[in-house]
């Protein structure tokens, strides 16, 4: 059987659809039925053919946190067991569908349907759950990364989880390492593909990332390289876990999505096994977060506020952008994640005073894009250093930014509103600032052109 290469217009005018649908399931609020989740994680359990687990619930992450102070934490995890993630079924399941789809089509679909951008959300809710939980605030991992790097990345200060030890962290992460490596070695080339994981690895993530966005990245939109990428997407995945971290395997988990799925299979008809796509799905909609472990799964419930502004970031203006039902909140602005003393005020009323005196040069740069250049230049004085027709070149003296704001202010003579725009520190005059800003096209040819 040949593999679909193209969409029929109704299955194309379907796309919207189930994008909507898996949007309002990553964000919603509903919270779930414990008995249903754990009915569901059991038969997950099974599936896989491992006993059923220990099934701890939580509200929110202050509450699994207060559970985890209150253990041996060393103990707590030898009893866990390693990591299970991704699941063993999903993976099947994914190979299956993706191997009836073209390898342009299935770039194309997932592409319709946002996965991307569903899987960043899902993966930043359960950073901002592990980040508090394991009360590691500044180290923003996911417990499987944790675990693999605490030895390496986490000094023995860093509160309870510094008296965790090598060998235990080893005794958890080395048997879910076999089981990758075992796959990887299962399959043609799987071998190479470990040594270039573990030589990435060695090198470090932001050397691996590199030649990932350098390398790898342009190689796999080229058309024969997809063909190949289709049957290796697995190994590929699994690589992430073996050697090249978290954000490796972020991109490639958004063709795992169960919007992927759930389309390919109500829509296109692709075969699949029944019983496994009725519980991915049932774990992708009744069951809140997991964290699954060997012989534990920790199950936490979904927030009671979710809230994100157009470009799939946690965002909020004046409110909590993620609330818990534990009381745990998370303000955020376009993604990151501000001090309340921020998040509890409208950008409107924020002071660009503040910018003197916040140390942190990503909040500032978070509240010079809430304050907005108008108001800069008003409540810190700018200085205006030149002047063309009704265009004022400026700069503000204090350091608030990594490098010298320079702006381009122009007052519309006939509503008197002004407008601010940043242009390069390297700028001279206001005529060169505003040909930067036009594109290189000069001031006079500009005025004539419109």
């Amino acid at each position: 059987m040949l593999p679909i290469s193209q969409l029929t217009s109704p299955q194309i005018a379907q796309l919207q659809t189930y994008h909507d649908r898996w949007r309002h399931l990553t964000c919603s609020t509903t919270a779930i039925d414990q008995q249903l989740a754990a009915k569901t994680v059991c038969h997950s359990y099974a599936l896989m053919g491992r006993p059923r687990p220990e099934i701890l619930f939580f509200p929110g992450p202050l509450a699994a946190q207060e559970y985890l102070q209150a253990q041996n934490l060393e103990q707590l995890l030898a009893g866990w067991g390693p990591p299970i993630w991704p699941l063993p079924f999903s993976l099947q399941l994914s190979q299956l569908v993706r191997s009836q789809l073209a390898p342009i089509l299935l770039a194309d679909i997932s592409q319709h349907l946002q996965t991307a951008a569903l899987t960043d959300l899902v993966l930043n809710l359960h950073l901002n759950l592990y980040a508090i939980a394991l009360n590691l605030d500044s180290t923003w991992v996911p417990m499987t990364e944790l675990l693999a790097r605490l030895p390496l990345d986490l000094a023995p200060s860093t509160g309870t989880w510094g008296d965790l030890s090598a060998q235990l962290i080893e005794q958890l992460w080395q048997p879910q390492q076999a089981d990758w490596r075992q796959r990887l070695q299962e399959q043609s080339g799987g071998q190479l593909l470990i040594q270039l994981a573990d030589t990435l690895w060695q090198w470090g993530e932001p050397v691996g990332q590199a030649l990932d966005e350098v390398c790898l990245q342009p190689w796999r939109r080229q058309p024969d390289s997809q063909v190949w990428e289709q049957s290796m997407q697995q190994i590929l995945a699994t690589m992430g876990l073996v050697g090249m971290g978290w954000q490796a395997l972020a991109h490639a988990q958004d063709i795992f999505h169960p919007c992927l799925l759930d389309y390919c299979i109500e829509v296109l008809g692709c075969d699949h096994d029944p019983e496994i796509w009725d519980l991915l799905r049932s774990l992708s909609t009744q069951c809140g977060l997991l964290l699954t472990f060997d012989k534990t799964c920790l199950v936490f419930d979904r927030p009671q506020t979710c809230n994100i502004d157009t470009e799939w970031r946690f965002h909020a203006e004046g409110e909590a952008a993620l609330q818990f039902a534990d009381g745990y909140c998370s303000y955020q602005f376009q993604g990151v994640r501000v001090p309340a003393r921020y998040g509890e005020v409208h950008p409107h009323v924020w002071s660009a005073q503040w910018l003197l005196h916040e140390q942190n040069a990503e909040l500032r740069r978070v509240l010079i894009q809430g304050i907005g250049y108008d108001r800069l230049c008003q409540e810190l004085q700018a200085e205006p250093l030149d002047f063309w027709r009704e265009y004022t070149l400026l700069r503000i003296a204090p350091t608030i930014d990594i490098e010298p704001i320079y702006l381009l202010k122009m007052l519309c003579p006939s509503t008197g509103y002004i407008h601010a725009t940043r242009v390069p520190p390297s700028t001279q005059s206001a005529r060169e600032a505003i040909r930067w800003v036009n594109w290189d096209t000069d001031p006079e040819e500009f005025a004539q052109e419109s």
